[in-house]
């Protein structure tokens, strides 16, 4: 059975939004094999794919966190300490898979409260 050794992503890889661009055409096919895969293994609603960029360098001791606050509807993404993250209270949510090895990067982590992602956390 493979397992998924997941580890913060370097920033110094990815891409600006600029430079990642838009959905090409080209895409489609990409895409269209990505969806098959997930309806193999019933991950249709589970997994989808999102475009990776960055819009700001982030320290190398940095990890890019979700903060959800229910009561404004807001959802934040900023870049928070590793130091200051408690493993237990995150929820992976975005990956970047690597080429070798079974291993993907996360990109975001989302932080969580005792109540779940319904708790109405503002901070991490």
């Amino acid at each position: 059975m493979s397992s998924i050794v997941v580890q913060p992503m370097q920033w110094s890889d990815t891409p600006g939004i600029d430079e990642a661009g838009p959905v090409r055409a080209s895409d489609a096919e990409c895409f269209k094999e990505i969806r098959d895969v997930l309806k193999k293994y019933d991950s249709l609603d589970r997994f989808g794919v999102t475009l990776i960029h960055s819009h700001f360098d982030i320290g190398e001791d940095e990890e890019m966190v979700e903060v959800t606050d229910l009561e404004n509807r807001t959802l934040t993404t900023k870049p928070v300490k590793r130091s200051e993250i408690d493993e237990t209270m995150v929820t992976v949510t975005n990956w970047k898979f690597t080429e070798g090895d079974v291993v993907s990067m996360r990109t975001c982590v989302c932080s969580r409260t005792d109540q779940g992602h319904s708790g109405g956390h503002t901070a991490m």
